[in-house]
């Protein structure tokens, strides 16, 4: 093995033990080093989010001029956006799961508090937003926003991820003469486009305040060198 791939944002260390020196009976000495990584891969699911984003405004632009009075057609341009407009929300709230696991450990929250969300089944979505606030030290006006945020993005995730199967009164939507299930409706590009909008600012809004250890600042700024490898964001000059 010719040297290790280092991406950015990549944690790079050694392990007890794999750095070794050794002196054989004529004196030479010898080393061996094994390197040790972890790659974050939350950035991953943000890049998974931008691509099906580009995807479904593609298949949204073809709606728009490629509607026609063929049901064929009209089912496979809907389906066309429909893919990956899902995606996205799939995406955005695994990385807002994500960062839930990260910053868990900082939040100075009892096990007790963990048990009681278990007993009360407190929505995901709380959870997440009171370990962003208790690591970020949200004021009430940010606490009302981010809450706002990660509750509509993780109850349309679980509605594609756990999907009920019952009937709902179909829907109508403002670039088409027909009306369609509902799904067709809320998970369209403008709205996927939305929820990918408001992760990024979340995220964007916590590497800018900071948070309440270095660790946690550390950690943060490595998933922003990633999202700048990827070119989903450019450092301000």
């Amino acid at each position: 093995m010719s040297g290790v791939l280092i991406f950015e944002g990549m944690t790079v260390g050694v392990l007890e033990g794999d750095f070794t020196i050794s002196v054989d009976d004529s004196g030479q000495t010898s080393s061996k080093l094994i390197l040790s990584t972890s790659y974050n891969v939350l950035p991953i699911w943000l890049k998974i989010a931008y691509e099906n984003i580009t995807l479904s405004k593609e298949a949204s632009e073809a709606i728009s001029n490629k509607w026609c009075d063929d049901p064929q057609i009209q089912k496979e341009l809907l389906l066309t956006e429909l893919t990956p407009s899902i995606q996205v929300f799939v995406a955005c709230g695994a990385a807002l799961d994500s960062i839930y696991d990260q910053l868990k450990s900082h939040a100075n929250i009892s096990s007790n508090d963990i048990e009681s969300w278990k007993e009360k089944k407190t929505a995901r979505s709380a959870q997440i937003t009171e370990i962003i606030r208790r690591v970020y030290k949200l004021n009430n006006e940010m606490t009302r926003a981010f809450k706002k945020n990660i509750k509509s993005i993780m109850e349309f995730r679980d509605q594609i991820i756990h999907p009920a199967h019952e009937i709902k009164q179909s829907c109508t939507r403002p670039d088409i003469p027909v009306g369609v299930d509902w799904r067709f409706a809320a998970y369209r590009f403008a709205n996927s486009a939305i929820c990918y909008q408001r992760t990024m600012e979340m995220f964007i809004h916590m590497y800018e305040k900071g948070g309440n250890d270095a660790k946690v600042d550390e950690n943060m700024k490595n998933i922003f060198k990633a999202l700048q490898e990827m070119k989903l964001v450019t450092e301000n000059a």
